[in-house]
């Protein structure tokens, strides 16, 4: 039996498991009293237990966009500095929902568009869910590219159908089960996920400590491509982009509203908290541990000469499969294919979800609510969700870099959601310094991401700032600002 085909039968095999999942999810809304309301839909009617809630916070953020790709490569990249690129900005965000948690659960909303509109109006509601449902399109398209880029070549088949089954999958239980099916299927996911990594991790490190004790690995580790210290370094990433990476992700990383929702669909605030502590811990095992060792052992055993990183790796986004092709029988590798294809199915029905929900809940719904019967209005966040993913996979089609696009999004999300999100606690906010802040905190980052991508910036920024690429949030983050502060309503 050709080896691809092993592949496929895991594949296969998932794929009907999460399909019954969201079908299930499915029957049981339907023998509800308001099995009707798009509110249970998008809420799973806040009655999540704690642990559930965080193994879905979990198993959203280990993924193969973030965890898998991009966390591993941050690692060989820059070494033990890479942890201030991704996993301690995390734990801390993780650090801020807890203390938030209860006060968050006081507000009379669900979404953050929402909440937003309860102070400052439905308007205000609409224009914040846009740069909403940009940021989680492009973070689902992210995930569904890096999964294919993964899996394409161990099925052994075409880029583009991986690309589209992925979707097609998470697009059916999404639709049929809503919020309560992808929380369930994210605990199925979160186990083959930890699996997953945490085997990858083993074979990388066990193939080296065969021949070398672990301080004689890291004293050996070459000088990290990007790195502009040594592998053990904690400062190998110099403190220019360490800084900016704080303010580009820790703001919006605290608003951001996968987390959020799943605080909000929790039955109480201490359950809440129980969920924030169940995701914080797993993200110290497998958003920042796990990786660390997968990307310094990729380092040990594909060393790059200079700058040049070896052409089988990508760039790095192809350690997880060199990995598993090089060290990992065939057997294992495919139930370690399975748990990849969780990883990313974990990822992309929460990002597809948040991206529907900002479309229906918080766009559409509010204006049509009393223009669509309820059969209408309950089938509406069903057909959106299908639509959101299909978004997600033509956005899929043409990205070309990852580093770009998580910097770009989380850097949107400080600038344009955090602010509006803040001012709910400054009694004397408007809607009219609300409205200015979004705009110019959206549309000033993209056109200052445009001007720095064509280098237009780099001749008047300071050489530091230059250096990082990442001086368009601090540019937007200020523009947005000082929108909030000139449209404050002047005293007569």
């Amino acid at each position: 039996m050709p080896e691809a085909l092993y592949y496929w039968l895991g594949f296969a095999l998932y794929s009907v498991i999460v399909l019954l999942v969201g079908f299930l999810s499915y029957r049981r809304q339907r023998t509800q009293t308001n099995a009707n309301s798009s509110q249970d839909f998008w809420t799973a009617s806040q009655k999540l237990p704690g642990w559930a809630s965080g193994l879905s916070i979990s198993a959203s953020m280990m993924s193969i966009s973030w965890s898998c790709v991009y966390g591993v490569q941050l690692f060989y990249w820059y070494g033990v500095g890479g942890l201030w690129l991704l996993g301690i900005p995390w734990l801390l965000a993780m650090f801020g929902f807890y203390i938030l948690a209860p006060r968050l659960r006081k507000l009379s909303a669900f979404s953050q568009p929402e909440m937003v509109g309860k102070r400052f109006g439905v308007r205000a509601r609409q224009m914040l869910a846009v740069p909403l449902a940009f940021v989680y399109m492009v973070w689902c398209g992210a995930e569904l590219y890096a999964a294919a880029q993964i899996l394409t070549p161990l099925f052994n088949t075409n880029f583009y159908l991986i690309l589209f089954l992925m979707a097609f999958v998470v697009a059916a239980y999404s639709a049929l089960g809503g919020l309560a099916a992808d929380v369930s299927t994210d605990q199925v996911q979160f186990v083959l996920v930890a699996f997953f990594i945490t085997a990858i991790a083993y074979f990388g490190s066990a193939e080296i400590l065969q021949h070398h004790d672990l301080f004689t690995w890291l004293r050996q580790l070459p000088v990290p491509p990007k790195a502009q210290a040594p592998a053990v370094s904690w400062l190998s990433t110099g403190p220019a982009l360490m800084a900016m990476t704080f303010i580009a992700y820790l703001p919006g990383w605290l608003v951001t509203t996968d987390v959020w929702i799943r605080i909000q669909a929790s039955r109480s605030a201490a359950e809440a908290r129980k969920a924030v502590l169940v995701a914080a811990m797993n993200s110290l095992l497998f958003v920042t541990i796990g990786p660390m060792i997968i990307g310094l052992a990729a380092l040990y055993l594909y060393p790059p000469q200079g700058a040049i990183i070896p052409a089988e790796l990508a760039d790095g986004t192809k350690i997880f499969a060199v990995l598993m092709k090089d060290y990992a029988p065939v057997w294992l590798n495919v139930m370690l294919t399975v748990g990849l294809a969780a990883a990313a199915m974990s990822t992309i029905d929460t990002t597809g979800n948040v991206l529907a929900l900002s479309l229906s809940y918080d766009i559409i719904e509010p204006i049509s609510e009393r223009r669509l019967s309820l059969k209408t209005r309950s089938l509406l966040p069903r057909l959106i969700s299908v639509a959101a993913i299909a978004v997600a996979f033509l956005y899929a089609l043409v990205i070309e870099s990852l580093w770009d696009i998580f910097y770009l999004s989380s850097g949107i999300l400080t600038t344009t959601i955090f602010i509006p999100m803040m001012a709910i606690f400054l009694p004397s906010a408007t809607s009219r310094q609300v409205h200015a802040a979004i705009i110019t905190g959206f549309a000033g980052t993209l056109l200052f991401y445009f001007l720095e991508a064509r280098e237009y910036l780099a001749a008047w920024e300071p050489q530091w700032l230059a250096e990082t690429g990442l001086g368009y949030i601090l540019w937007g983050l200020l523009a947005a600002i000082l929108a909030f502060v000139a449209a404050k309503p002047r005293r007569a």
